[in-house]
């Protein structure tokens, strides 16, 4: 018979792994995710297909020069969520404040390690399951806009694929997303920014992908990242698009000035969970004003800049959810 896409059975859980090669297939350590429109994955292989002697016009040999599983989660910002994947997986260096629930985490992005992960999948219902092990993401990008919830799409590779495991009944956490309008505050160059509509940060880690002696992937460490950021907000005056264009807020004419800035934004949700993210420096890169229009429209700024690390962490997160324990 048919299958749906959208089969109550199916499911994706994620699991902090201890170490590479080491499958996190304990119930209590998974977290289910409520996947988004977008979300996916399956085989990316290399199969190399040959033309020797023998074979007349056509290929006559085929092998595999490598095995690997891409794809992306897709994701609401949910307390328990975040928890299990932003701060420690994204970000990393995550650690519990120690307190009791409602409980406070903290990740940082001063260091040089990101944890392997596990996903369970059921696709379609529980008729066809998925192990990928040894999962390493490769970035994130964290979207919010006026009305819309605060939503991550992070992009992974698997080295290993196809493992068994016992089929899991789902447990999903009844925590709510944040929205934009989550009790939040915004704050531009260190100032409360009402006008701000939506802000968009990414994160592309540099992943070498290492192949020895085996079909499949040995390693893939990470060995560099850059973050990004874009800010949309209602134009009010011309401070900051001169700042960014001419160094200075009253500036008139360009100098050797490059721009910089900081940003943070804080949602708060149902029991104060909460999440916080800060930027403490950016270096600008441009002002985008909405185009002359004889029909008329707001003028809206977009303002983009690299995120860089300057004397404390170049992106600090905090978390307030019921998870009185490490990850």
């Amino acid at each position: 018979m048919p299958f749906t896409s959208a089969s109550p059975d199916a499911f994706m859980a994620l699991g902090i792994q201890t170490a590479l090669g080491t499958p996190q297939v304990t119930a209590a350590k998974l977290r289910f995710a409520r996947y988004l429109s977008g979300n996916n994955f399956g085989p990316d292989d290399d199969i190399v297909d040959l033309r020797e002697g023998g074979g007349g016009l056509d290929f006559l040999t085929t092998y595999a020069r490598r095995k690997v599983t891409r794809g992306q989660l897709v994701v609401y910002a949910r307390p328990e969520i975040v928890g299990q994947l932003l701060l420690p997986v994204l970000i990393g260096a995550a650690t519990w404040g120690g307190g009791s629930a409602p409980a406070t985490h903290l990740a940082h992005t001063n260091h040089a390690s990101y944890p392997w992960t596990t996903i369970l999948a059921a696709h379609p219902g529980t008729d066809l399951t998925h192990i990928l092990s040894d999962v390493r993401f490769q970035g994130f990008t964290l979207e919010v806009a006026a009305g819309e919830p605060w939503k991550i799409t992070a992009p992974y590779l698997a080295i290993n694929r196809g493992a068994s495991y016992a089929i899991v009944a789902p447990t999903y956490y009844g925590d709510d997303f944040w929205l934009m309008h989550s009790a939040p505050s915004y704050q531009l160059q260190g100032v409360a920014d009402t006008n701000i509509t939506g802000f968009k940060i990414t994160q592309e880690l540099g992943v070498d992908e290492l192949q020895a002696q085996d079909v499949t992937l040995d390693e893939a460490p990470v060995t560099n990242r850059d973050l990004n950021i874009e800010i949309t907000r209602r134009y009010e005056n011309a401070a900051l698009w001169r700042t960014i264009a001419y160094g200075a807020s009253a500036g008139v004419s360009p100098t050797t000035t490059v721009a910089t800035g900081a940003f943070r934004a804080i949602a708060v949700g149902a029991s104060a969970l909460a999440i916080d993210l800060n930027v403490p420096l950016i270096s600008w890169r441009s002002n985008v004003l909405t185009e002359l229009n004889p029909d008329g429209e707001t003028v809206m700024e977009t303002i983009s800049g690299k995120i860089l690390k300057g004397a404390t962490h170049s992106l600090v997160a905090g978390l307030t959810n019921l998870h009185a324990s490490a990850y």
